[in-house]
């Protein structure tokens, strides 16, 4: 039984749980940790193009946008301030 480490987790695992490539070797991550880089990625690319569409609008441009878009819910608005008071 041949075994591979796995560059991501560490983990010690048959080479069956490495997909092959192209050129008959074997990938250097895990099938496991594969499919959970390829998630993350969908998941940071969706957040940046949602982040992206309304992120550059002032709340009340993204109020009016909504309603322009026919956006029928009730949206709350929090504003976060950092304030320092190391100098008092």
């Amino acid at each position: 039984m041949e075994t591979k480490t796995c560059k991501e987790c560490g983990r010690e695992l048959e080479i069956s749980n490495f997909k092959k490539t192209r050129w008959g070797g074997v990938c250097s991550i895990c099938n496991q940790c594969s499919v959970k880089k390829s998630n993350d990625t969908k998941q940071r690319i969706l957040f940046k193009e949602r982040e992206k569409g309304l992120g550059k609008y002032t709340p009340r441009e993204l109020m009016e946008e909504l309603a322009r878009r026919g956006y029928k819910g009730k949206l709350t608005y929090t504003r976060v301030e950092e304030i320092d008071i190391t100098n008092f």
